[in-house]
């Protein structure tokens, strides 16, 4: 169909159309009819008074300009869902980029933060195993001092006892003497 047909198409389509079932407003012509109880023109009687080649004839462009119409909204609508399809494609196509961006942003921002504070707490930590080894090597010297003090009490003790036996003993002898 070729865009002056397609202009005019759309020409009587925007055109008002008259219901056949109104009165004619015609105030010059009392006598107009209504064209709904008169037809103008009775298909039976033009079926039968006409040759059929003449209303083939006849159909011809009339059906021909149907199926253009026809194949023309065919046409718009196939092209029309074609580009919904490739908007939708489109738009999903640019949210899939823009939560890939967002994803690669927040997915830096947390290796940053995790350098961050891996480089915040890597020197606590180290500092925290030196106190912990000092802390070993501390209780191990206070294990060593107790130790030291057990034997040292113990000699102690063997030598007060040995001190008291020995003054008993000298207690003993000096009653004995006496």
């Amino acid at each position: 169909m070729s865009t002056e047909e397609q202009k005019d198409m759309k020409r009587r389509a925007k055109r008002p159309r008259v219901d056949p079932n109104l009165c004619s407003d015609d105030s010059q012509n009392p006598d107009a009819i209504a064209p709904a109880n008169n037809p103008a023109v009775d298909t039976s009687v033009m079926a039968s008074c006409s040759s059929g080649s003449d209303v083939q004839e006849a159909r011809q462009p009339v059906q021909k300009r149907i199926q253009d119409f026809k194949g023309g909204i065919t046409q718009s609508l196939l092209a029309k869902r074609k580009q919904f399809a490739k908007d939708i494609n489109d738009s999903f196509r640019s949210l899939n980029e823009n939560l890939q961006s967002i994803f690669k942003t927040q997915q830096k921002s947390r290796q940053e933060l995790h350098s961050i504070h891996s480089q915040m707490f890597e020197s606590l930590y180290q500092k925290w195993l030196g106190d912990v080894v000092r802390a070993r090597e501390q209780e191990e010297r206070l294990n060593l001092i107790a130790q030291q003090q057990v034997k040292v009490l113990q000699k102690a003790v063997e030598d007060h006892e040995t001190k008291m036996e020995n003054a008993k003993d000298m207690c003993d002898t000096f009653l004995k003497v006496w």
